[in-house]
């Protein structure tokens, strides 16, 4: 509830929320669990509200939008608030205000959602022959942890990032660990490495002076040696050798309470419904997100287009059929994933600021571009045909019974 309309100011606001035991299929957790189907049926609302009033939809969301200073609905205060920015960006990208031809729709729908809080742990070794290992408990999830793990420590020790190993922590190393889920990764997980690498460093400086007699703060770390003032230097390879063949660094994250941002994002679906068998196109599709510092520019566009086009399947072809409580989608043949053929133009807008809740002022990306995906394209094709489609997902059969319905 707190994410579905984080980005609106609403001064008066009640919520009441219902647990409901069914004899359905049991559910898991997903990608943004809860807070996609929320989504959908907050801004497929606020488009209603606006039409109701006579007002475009960009138009009422500019005015309830949410600014800094402002708290949402569930009185969360955050700061560096670039909600307007970030709908204003994926607006100007998109051509939200253009022409249309006629059977073509555009659509937006906004969303916020702040990294998970928790705990996490790390370690940062350095070897004699210049190599360094990142010791963590967190598995790599396919997103590219990993590869931020390594890229940070060789950030924070000066030095290249292929000389960083990552291995995972044997669970008896550490009391506890929140792992990957909820956006956290970066929150949490990269604070540690930051951490542990900085404690190593120092580690490394603080021997360096005790076999040279240099003071440390004049000490720095590059490219396998230890300077002293930029003119005369001892190699990493001695100093670690004499400090015992290896030095170690312990990080530690921990974050409980409400997070101090979040992260915003405005998505514009632009579709072509065919009103004599209702198929849905989707021509184009714009994302803009609201950014801190990108610690890896391939690995974030990845996490990105990969939940936009999550997002596609849940809107429009992927729907798990039962029958008196028994699973008739049997198989992914009949149960259809987005392929590359089923892909419009993706465009992507990133609106960078200074804040953010990890080092280097980074946010996370894992789950805010899935949020607002169907609740844009579900507007577009209420502003192609007249018809609020409440259902998901937005299949040919749907679209074209509801347009065959008689309209009051």
């Amino acid at each position: 509830v707190d994410r579905i309309a984080a980005n609106w100011h609403i001064p008066n606001a009640r919520f009441e929320q219902y647990h409901v035991y069914t004899n359905n299929l049991p559910g898991g957790y997903m990608r943004g669990p809860g807070e996609v189907q929320g989504s959908f049926a907050m801004e497929s609302h606020l488009d209603e509200v606006a039409h109701g009033l006579g007002m475009d939809p960009l138009e009422f969301r500019i005015k309830n939008i949410l600014h800094e200073g402002q708290h949402t609905p569930m009185n969360e205060l955050f700061g560096e608030v670039r909600a307007e920015e970030t709908l204003r960006a994926a607006v100007e990208q998109s051509g939200y205000s253009g022409p249309k031809r006629p059977g073509t729709g555009r659509g937006i729908a906004m969303c916020a959602r702040p990294a998970g809080g928790g705990e996490s742990y790390a370690e940062v070794v350095l070897n004699a022959d210049v190599s360094v290992v990142v010791r963590t408990p967190i598995f790599e999830p396919g997103t590219g942890a990993y590869t931020m793990f390594a890229q940070v420590a060789a950030e924070v020790l000066g030095m290249d990032v292929g000389s960083v190993t990552v291995q995972v922590w044997d669970t008896d190393a550490v009391p506890f660990d929140s792992g990957v889920a909820g956006s956290r990764t970066t929150r949490m997980a990269v604070p540690a490495v930051y951490e542990a690498a900085e404690a190593a460093l120092n580690g490394l400086l603080q021997a360096a002076a005790s076999q040279t007699g240099w003071p440390v703060d004049a000490l720095t770390s590059e490219d396998g040696q230890i300077w002293h003032g930029g003119t005369e230097s001892i190699s990493w390879t001695s100093v670690v050798e004499a400090a015992g063949g290896t030095i170690n660094g312990r990080g530690h994250s921990q974050v409980i309470g409400q997070p101090e941002h979040t992260a915003f994002a405005a998505q514009v679906a632009e579709v072509d419904v065919d009103k004599e068998t209702g198929q849905i196109t989707l021509l184009r599709f714009t994302s803009a997100h609201d950014v801190g510092t990108i610690i890896n520019p391939i690995a974030h566009q990845g996490q990105i287009n990969g939940a936009v086009v999550m997002g596609f399947g849940y809107a429009l072809q992927e729907e798990l059929l039962t029958d008196a409580g028994r699973v008739t989608t049997l198989s992914l043949a009949d149960f259809k994933l987005p392929n590359v053929a089923d892909l419009p133009a993706l465009e992507t807008v990133l609106v960078t600021s200074d804040a953010g809740a990890a080092p280097y002022n980074a946010k996370a990306i894992g789950e805010v571009p899935l949020l607002a995906v169907a609740p844009a394209i579900a507007n577009a094709v209420r502003d192609a045909t007249g018809i609020r489609m409440k259902d998901l997902p937005l299949t040919a059969e749907r679209v074209l019974t509801a347009l065959m319905e008689p309209r009051t």
